[in-house]
């Protein structure tokens, strides 16, 4: 949120309420104050007057002494200052305004009838220090209100930026390894299988274009993810000497707009910890989508050597974190292991 939003948002509610407030003030002294006058150019300066007293005592406090003082950590001089303007300062201020306000129309000043009637002067005393009071609190509040969202924005902004940098160095360390591997594989079928080399070739090509070219963008088309989930799936195979072992399948409107390797971390991570040369190890993946949701399911076996968190590792914290960010309430992730079985199910909502 920019800064100027926030302050419109902050802000509004105080101008609104200030001028309700003085409108309401105006029009009370003018039908019911009869110890003076109730002309109507009096009523608007005095209201003028007061709103101008209100705005300064508000902004004061906003655009001063609390990111001067409070929120440096200069407490005692905030206070003092706070104290002075309130209690002293501010109202003789206020009075000095009424009565030049008083003297324009009436021709003489306050002070006089203050002096013969000084419960007068403690009573208006007394109110112009409440006067003074409430936009001086509504000032601090506002301003601690502004840094608190502005601060919260900015740790967002940073966590995103951090999380985005996070994800470019988890795709730039894992998919050069894929790449390196495959290589190593085709060198291999060069010489056995020739047709079958120049394949997976053209299959590792095009996942590095996938990776290269499309992976920046913010979204795309879910039927790109599933080619390129289906071709990672089979340079991931080349190494197994049994490929049954893996399954995959997709039933979705390949139209339908996603964020880019949304699914890649949990179908790697199923790779990473699941030994597929064993027998009895599997890995099953499944993507559907309805009217209503995506639905991403990743089954694989672990042996029991192998020492696994329930959460998976760092590129499936970093996967969480991102769905987080893109989906907010929007998703279920459930991430569970069971024995030997460690299953993801992800859910992503129309």
């Amino acid at each position: 949120m920019k800064k100027k939003v926030l302050f419109f948002l902050i802000n509004s509610p105080f101008w609104i309420a200030a001028l309700a407030f003085v409108f309401s003030i105006g029009i009370d002294k003018y039908y019911n104050d009869t110890r003076f006058v109730s002309e109507t150019s009096y009523v608007v300066t005095y209201s003028f007057a007061m709103l101008l007293w209100v705005l300064v005592d508000f902004y004061l406090f906003y655009s001063w002494l609390v990111p001067e003082y409070l929120l440096q950590a200069r407490k005692k001089r905030f206070f003092w200052l706070g104290a002075f303007w309130i209690f002293i300062f501010g109202p003789i201020l206020f009075g000095i305004l009424v009565d030049i306000n008083h003297f324009m129309h009436v021709g003489e000043s306050m002070m006089k009838t203050y002096f013969d009637y000084p419960s007068m002067l403690s009573a208006s005393y007394l109110l112009w220090i409440v006067f003074s009071l409430m936009p001086a609190f509504l000032g601090m509040l506002s301003r601690l209100a502004y840094d608190s969202f502005y601060n919260i924005e900015k740790a967002r902004e940073l966590e995103n930026k951090n999380l985005q940098q996070e994800i470019q160095m988890i795709k730039s360390k894992l998919n050069p390894h894929l790449f390196f591997n495959t290589l190593n594989n085709i060198d291999t079928l060069i010489e056995t299988n020739p047709a079958k080399a120049s394949a997976t070739l053209a299959q590792l090509s095009d996942l590095l274009r996938y990776v290269v070219y499309h992976t920046d963008a913010e979204y795309i088309p879910i039927g790109l993810e599933v080619d390129n989930l289906e071709r990672y799936i089979e340079l991931e195979k080349i190494r197994l000497q049994n490929p049954d072992s893996v399954s995959f399948s997709a039933n979705v409107l390949s139209g339908t707009k996603i964020p880019p390797m949304i699914f890649f971390p949990f179908v790697e991570n199923g790779f990473k910890h699941s030994n597929l040369n064993l027998p009895d190890q599997s890995l099953q993946i499944d993507l559907l989508q309805d009217e209503n949701k995506i639905t991403f399911k990743c089954v694989n076996t672990i042996t029991e050597k192998q020492t696994m968190n329930k959460s998976g590792g760092v590129g499936l914290e970093l996967a969480t974190k991102r769905l987080e960010m893109l989906f907010s309430r929007k998703h279920n992730l459930k991430i569970n292991r069971n024995g030997n079985q460690f299953s993801v199910l992800l859910e992503i909502y129309s």
